[in-house]
């Protein structure tokens, strides 16, 4: 069973079944889906939907799994992505766009009252 992740501050990722029609058949995607933080949402007023669809479990993020990825301490690696974070809430208060490339993923686009993803 596949579990969504929330990074504190920042939202959750996940991927969802959508149903799409493609000639005479309908085919069930995965489509990846971010929902961002209500502390992030609130600082614009942008479209924010905290909850995953049906319910779905989000899992915590593992820092100590990002910081063996990335080798580095498990401290270090929280205190990155908390600044990280931090970053993008201040820049977000103050009515800056915000581009953030996650790689493998796409890009979350954050400006104005949107928030989007492009893969």
């Amino acid at each position: 069973l596949l579990q969504g992740i929330r990074i504190p501050t920042l939202g959750s990722f996940d991927v969802v079944p959508t149903e799409t029609l493609v000639g005479n058949k309908t085919v069930i995607l995965q489509m990846p889906v971010f929902h961002l933080a209500r502390n992030l949402g609130g600082a614009q007023n942008m479209d924010n939907k905290d909850n995953l669809p049906g319910g779905k479990q989000l899992e915590p993020l593992k820092y100590a799994r990002v910081a063996l990825e990335a080798s580095v301490s498990r401290r270090k690696a929280e205190s990155c992505i908390l600044g990280t974070t931090s970053l993008l809430c201040h820049c977000l208060q103050k009515g800056t766009g915000v581009a953030f490339v996650l790689r493998d993923v796409g890009v979350l686009l954050m400006g104005g009252s949107r928030v989007h993803m492009r893969f």
